[in-house]
């Protein structure tokens, strides 16, 4: 999110961090959850879903803030700092504790630093990265590396379709996560936050969505028309996987495409 000094009443800008401060209570509350749910000593199976869905919720409140603070003009440098700061937080350090506690377990400790390391260190650079060209441009047609809303994101729907049998309706993801063994799931959710660590540093383009044109309006309707239909039949922590996943393959071959023809053009010329 980018915000600049502008003209305006002072009052204005509360509504943007207003809602930055709901996404940064909705992460540390996630981290709460988690680290109370994991040291409850009753025997069983640990429920982390609460806390993925409030790094989801957290997601819903960080997309907000910037698009208030572009609707009322309230851009500033504090806020794009306080903004950074706060997806830190949810989006960086709670979602390596959640998968840490409900999927890392049975994974040997130096890959589980490792990998939440990895995440860490890529969700810090791309946070970084993004404030530095904040301040040279403002392209709303993409992002540069993968948001780390979006990889967050991705990581706790595997962490909700890993605990999905507490929902209701067919849940094919579930079934064919959970009839793997602890370690191997373990191990490629590490293998995730790895993969996910390098896409946040990499300059593969991601849709933005930030242009309200009509083009993206009825692409974006039809979208959700089709995972609401989809939601009849269909848990819901199923469908947020899905469109975390579909959004990866739109950017990874968009970026693919791109590629393929500058060496073709080269190769023209």
């Amino acid at each position: 999110m980018s915000r600049k000094l502008g003209n305006i009443h002072p009052g204005t800008y509360l509504l943007p961090n207003l809602l930055t401060t709901f996404n940064l209570t909705c992460g540390i509350l996630a981290i709460l959850l988690t680290l109370e749910n994991s040291s409850d000593q009753t025997p069983g199976f640990k429920n982390y879903s609460v806390s993925a869905w409030l790094i989801l919720a957290a997601m819903v409140f960080d997309f907000l803030d910037g698009k208030v603070a572009r609707w009322t003009h309230a851009v500033s440098e504090f806020g794009v700092k306080i903004d950074s700061l706060a997806d830190f937080i949810s989006f960086g350090i709670a979602p390596v504790v959640i998968t840490y506690f409900a999927l890392l377990q049975d994974v040997p400790l130096l890959i589980r630093g490792l990998s939440g390391g990895l995440f860490l260190f890529g969700g810090a650079w791309r946070l970084a990265r993004f404030n530095c060209e904040v301040q040279t441009h403002d392209d709303h047609t993409y992002f540069t590396g993968l948001p780390i809303p979006a990889a967050a994101a991705f990581v706790c729907t595997i962490v909700l379709v890993y605990l999905g049998p507490g929902s209701a309706g067919p849940k094919f993801l579930s079934r064919s996560f959970l009839s793997l063994p602890h370690n191997v799931a373990g191990s490629l959710s590490a293998l995730v936050l790895v993969i996910l660590a390098f896409l946040m540093i990499s300059r593969v383009h991601f849709p933005a969505f930030k242009r309200s044109n009509r083009r993206n309006l009825i692409l974006l309707g039809g979208v959700a028309i089709f995972f609401a239909v989809l939601l009849l039949i269909i848990p819901p922590e199923n469908i947020v996987f899905l469109i975390m996943l579909l959004y990866l393959i739109i950017g990874l071959f968009q970026s693919f495409s791109a590629r393929v023809l500058r060496l073709q053009h080269k190769k023209k010329t």
